[in-house]
């Protein structure tokens, strides 16, 4: 009888450890369920290459680095806070080293609008892009390319800097690097040829440093960069010297893709030429030292292609 009980009690007590191991696994499957799914696989999150719904409420803004990433980020940032108030649309910025590399986020419409230069509109206007605004400056929506030196050089033109190491920006900028190199073919000559040799700063500020601690001998800068720079520090304007200038040609613009809404266009446009008028526009404006944006000039940009056309003139002949 003692062993009847036995039996029956160790099946009762295997049939309840049944019982709750299925509980248990239903209780951990229901918890799996509410755990979040994580993937280890790598994530492309290039905007030259967009998902179709990726930022479809946010407005993207493509930005170079004119001046160091970190000091053209923060010049931006009030320019994106008014865009915000105007467009209605969380603003983000995308930052570029290249003025190419903003160009293909423009084409590839992986931006909504974005900031260049003059150069790397003329250059790339056979891909889609569309000027949209320019700014004015001390009265002037042009603007000029600089030779500098340092002061305490023996360099007086550009003729002398011949052997000499030179300073350009970014390969497609106008005034860091398709004028000095039009002042080169105006002698008849290649840059690898006339200088000892040449290397790439891909900023202005980056290039007015190199000359001043004479990494370089001289450079081409942006004149309203270097009017900038001085505006923040004075004393630069005693350390380098102007050598040489290039023509007037239209301030680097704003631009957009050919296809982009034509109801976004028109409010980036009106936003734009409005900011004068506005006390968070004029807190933008200051931040970039200009006085408004206007409607652009298509003509001002023809001497870039001119100088572009006879760069490349010379370069296939020799």
């Amino acid at each position: 009888m003692r062993s009847w009980g036995i039996k029956k009690l160790v099946q009762y007590i295997s049939w309840a450890l049944t019982v709750l191991l299925i509980v248990f696994v239903l209780v951990g499957c229901q918890s799996a369920d509410r755990l979040p799914i994580v993937s280890v696989k790598p994530t492309d999150y290039s905007l030259t290459n967009p998902q179709p719904m990726e930022n479809q409420n946010v407005l993207r803004v493509g930005i170079s680095s004119v001046l160091s990433p970190r000091e053209t980020l923060a010049n931006y940032q009030s320019l994106a806070d008014y865009l915000q108030s105007k467009i209605g649309r969380p603003v983000q910025l995308i930052q570029r080293q290249s003025y190419q590399e903003i160009n293909d986020l423009v084409r590839d419409q992986g931006v909504d609008v974005a900031f260049i230069c003059s150069g790397a509109y003329v250059i790339g206007k056979q891909e889609n892009l569309e000027l949209l605004a320019i700014p004015e400056v001390n009265g002037k929506s042009t603007y000029q390319s600089y030779i500098i030196v340092n002061s305490n050089s023996k360099f007086q033109s550009f003729q002398d800097l011949k052997g000499q190491v030179f300073g350009f920006t970014d390969p497609i900028s106008f005034s860091g690097t398709i004028a000095p190199t039009y002042m080169v073919t105006l002698l008849n000559s290649l840059p690898t040829e006339f200088f000892k040799r040449v290397v790439y700063t891909y900023s202005h500020d980056n290039s007015i440093k190199a000359v001043l601690d004479n990494v370089v001998s001289a450079a081409g800068v942006d004149s309203l960069v270097y009017q900038y720079t001085v505006a923040k520090d004075p004393s630069l304007a005693a350390k380098i010297r102007i050598i040489a200038q290039s023509p007037e040609v239209g301030s680097p613009p704003v631009v957009v893709n050919k296809s982009i809404d034509s109801h976004l266009k028109a409010a980036l446009l009106e936003a734009l030429l409005q900011m004068d008028n506005d006390p968070v526009g004029k807190k933008a404006l200051q931040a970039l030292l200009y006085d408004r944006f206007v409607l652009p000039n298509y003509a001002a940009y023809e001497p870039i292609q001119t100088m572009v056309k006879a760069n490349a003139a010379l370069k296939d002949k020799k």
